[in-house]
């Protein structure tokens, strides 16, 4: 059971974090204190290149078995601007706004049943996962292991916005995108480590990403 504090903490963060790059990454943290060098790295691919993969998602929590990552839209939440909420209501039914079935709705069905709504005022604060313990165990405490875990948020943050931005999602998309991030950090590598320097500290397992 969170205690108080803990509870008026993840509160601000899913506030304060909302339709930024900025996240609650302490479960991550707690589990493998590397992962914020992840995330920086992330928050960097987002800045450098004009991407928005976090801005939708205020916390990236931890996986405890199973695959790298998961993302799971049961979890979605959405923070309702007050100028459209009576509207949303109107279209949607007071029931599905308290009941909070609409944090369940994609953006992009919103738009298709209410087209004139300000998707800009319904931003989307959802949760991704990310398997640490597997990470590690796969590539130990390396510079290998901080790139995947990076590499894992992307693929997870782009499930979240296919299906924000198109109502569905599948492997393709975040496979690609994955693929397309660690190419970027290959080719940027003197950059990256200029802005995060503790990156070129890490210890490496091989040469498989070729920094």
């Amino acid at each position: 059971m969170k205690t108080f504090a803990e509870f008026i903490k993840q509160k601000y963060f899913e506030q304060s974090t909302v339709g930024t790059e900025f996240v609650d990454e302490t479960q991550i943290d707690s589990a493998y204190q590397k992962s914020k060098f992840a995330v920086k790295l992330v928050q960097l691919y987002d800045q450098m290149t004009g991407q928005k993969l976090l801005t939708n998602i205020s916390t990236i929590a931890t996986l405890n078995q199973g695959v790298y990552g998961l993302y799971n839209s049961a979890e979605n939440k959405k923070v309702i601007g007050p100028n459209i909420s009576n509207k949303v209501k109107m279209i949607f039914g007071d029931e599905v706004v308290q009941s909070n079935k609409l944090d369940k709705i994609p953006n992009a069905v919103i738009k298709q049943y209410a087209p004139d709504v300000d998707l800009s005022q319904i931003k989307p604060s959802d949760v991704i996962h990310i398997n640490i313990q597997k990470h590690i165990a796969a590539h130990g405490d390396t510079l290998e292991t901080v790139l995947e875990i990076a590499s894992t948020i992307v693929h997870e943050c782009t499930h979240e916005l296919e299906l924000q931005t198109t109502g569905r999602t599948n492997e393709v998309g975040p496979v690609a995108a994955s693929h397309k991030f660690l190419d970027w950090t290959k080719k940027n590598w003197n950059a990256i480590i200029g802005r995060i320097p503790a990156l070129a500290q890490l210890p490496k397992q091989g040469s498989e990403f070729g920094v």
